[in-house]
């Protein structure tokens, strides 16, 4: 998904510009959960990083925040916004990070994984990026909330790269045997005039409370905590702090 993906490839620079959602709610809980639990200078891996916005607000808190995303274009532009970081251009299912760190935190990529070997995979990679006692921060799908939205209505929307040049992204949601069915359409105008036009479709398996329970605790995992998503636009995510046994 990583190289085929329009939205991590070849449109990665509209990511920014239709992936809207606040930093600073996000970035503050996660601030918030190092600080209680005495981590007010962190080591911290940001799993699936993205183009780095939640990561360079972390380490405008005060903590030591590296990279790490399987897509090369959006750590092309998280490398920009965080230069003191390291950066792991890899599958998060065979993280090899060298030395563990306080903290990792993965925001939205484990939707991705729909198997349960897939599942069980990124766990224990995630579980050994993280020294003994350290914290796992997560950000997925609810299974409910999740099935509720997904009601095969084309959602639209329209960002400005340049002058006179439009991006227009349409993305259908279906939901089918317990996974999100997504059918993602893109297309390039200049002053009006279509130029390109790239479809993609995908799978993504949201997550049971029970499931984040059982399968943390597997992975070796403890205290894990649960609540509702923060930073989102719609009600359809959990926000999970676990910690490394």
């Amino acid at each position: 998904m990583s190289q085929s993906r329009p939205f991590y490839a070849f449109h990665a620079a509209a990511y920014d510009l239709l992936i809207t959602d606040p930093v600073e709610p996000w970035v503050d809980a996660v601030h918030g959960v190092l600080v209680r639990t005495g981590h007010h200078a962190a080591s911290v891996l940001d799993a699936g990083c993205g183009t780095g916005r939640h990561a360079a607000a972390l380490a405008a808190k005060g903590h030591r925040v590296d990279l790490a995303d399987a897509a090369g274009a959006l750590l092309d532009q998280a490398a920009k916004r965080c230069p003191a970081a390291r950066l792991h251009q890899t599958d998060l299912c065979s993280l090899d990070v060298g030395s563990p760190y306080q903290a990792v935190t993965c925001r939205g990529v484990l939707n991705d994984m729909t198997t349960d070997l897939e599942r069980d995979a990124v766990l224990v990679s995630l579980a050994g990026s993280l020294q003994e006692g350290g914290l796992l921060i997560l950000d997925v799908r609810d299974e409910r909330g999740s099935r509720e939205r997904a009601d095969g209505t084309p959602r639209e929307r329209t960002v400005e790269l340049g002058p006179g040049e439009q991006l227009i992204f349409t993305s259908t949601v279906t939901w089918q045997a317990g996974l999100l069915r997504v059918h993602e359409q893109y297309d390039l105008l200049v002053r009006d005039e279509p130029q390109h036009r790239s479809s993609y479709e995908f799978t993504m398996r949201p997550w049971s409370k029970a499931e984040l329970r059982q399968r943390l605790s597997a992975a070796g995992f403890h205290d894990i905590e649960i609540g509702p998503g923060v930073g989102r636009q719609t009600a359809d995510r959990l926000f999970i702090v676990a910690v490394r046994r």
